[in-house]
C-alpha cells in the first residue's frame, strides 16, 4: 500500500499503543490504522511508514508495550520519538481535547 502524498507536507505519525493493538494516525492526511502489536504487522506498517516522507513518528512510553515498534522504526532508520503520556494527556487538555479514545489519542499524538 503506497500514499501518495506532495513532498513539501510534513507527515507527522502518532501511534496510541496498547498491550494487543497499535492505533496509527498520520497527520494531516487523516489516516489511521489499528493493527495487532506484532512483530509481522510492525514489519509491514514499518514499510509502509518508510515509503512516505515521514518527518517523524511518535509514540508514548508504555514501559514495554511500545518496545517492539520502536525497535522496528530504529532499525529502519525512521525518526522515532518516544514522549511521556502525561505530557500527551496534557497537550490534549490544553488544546481542548476531552474525549479519549485510541484514534483520538494517536491524532493527538501526531500533532
Amino acid at each position: 500500500m503506497t500514499i501518495h502524498t506532495e513532498s513539501q507536507i510534513e507527515i507527522n505519525v502518532g501511534v496510541d499503543v496498547g498491550k494487543s493493538t497499535l492505533d496509527i494516525v498520520l497527520h494531516p492526511l487523516d489516516l489511521h490504522f489499528q493493527i495487532p502489536n506484532e512483530e509481522t504487522s510492525i514489519r509491514k506498517i514499518v514499510q509502509i511508514l518508510k515509503s512516505q516522507n515521514v518527518t517523524r513518528i511518535v509514540t508514548e512510553a508504555t514501559g514495554r508495550h511500545e518496545h517492539a515498534f520502536v525497535f522496528a522504526c530504529d532499525q529502519a532508520n525512521l525518526p522515532i520519538v518516544v514522549v511521556n503520556p502525561v505530557s500527551i494527556r496534557r497537550y490534549a487538555q490544553a488544546i481542548g481535547v476531552l474525549a479519549k479514545t485510541d484514534k483520538i489519542d494517536a491524532s493527538v499524538i501526531a500533532r
